[in-house]
């Protein structure tokens, strides 16, 4: 059973991708914290593996409902897919802004590169987060679907 039409389906995937985004960047500023107190080697200590663990929990969840919602395995691909373009797109601008600065400290600390580099790497990562996220999404969204329908086939 499918859900709405286009405005229902275009305020699903806003409400799920503006989830992701916050739940991202609140993820990337507890890392860009780390990263510019970290002294030495740069690394993500315990409370950031936790909270990207929850981050990952939390973005499952999202995609989870979304499929869960839609019930269509088609319109879960697509709308997994499409939610995963937007907030890879929006949230991997947000959280590359949000560590910039501490990614170009940390690169600067142990290489001479040129002023376009660290922009570029943080564009390439946008880029793949879109990738990771729409095809995540479409994944998980599906997965969703699958879930609600085993559960109808348990209880009915």
């Amino acid at each position: 059973m499918r859900h709405g039409g286009p405005p229902r389906q275009a305020l699903a995937i806003a409400a799920s991708a503006l989830a992701l985004i916050v739940i991202g960047a609140l993820e990337a500023g507890e890392s860009a914290r780390q990263l510019a107190e970290a002294a030495g080697s740069p690394r993500i200590g315990p409370a950031g593996a936790g909270l990207t663990a929850l981050g990952l929990f939390a973005s499952t969840v999202v995609y989870v409902g979304l499929g869960w919602w839609v019930g269509d395995d088609r319109e879960a691909l697509r709308l997994g897919a499409l939610t995963g373009v937007i907030a890879g797109l929006v949230g991997g601008a947000v959280r590359a802004f949000l560590i910039a600065d501490a990614v170009g400290d940390i690169v600067a600390r142990y290489a001479a590169v040129p002023d376009w580099f660290v922009p570029t790497a943080l564009a390439i990562f946008v880029a793949f987060a879109a990738v990771v996220s729409a095809i995540g999404g479409a994944a998980i969204a599906f997965a969703g679907v699958r879930i609600r329908k085993l559960s109808r086939a348990r209880s009915g």
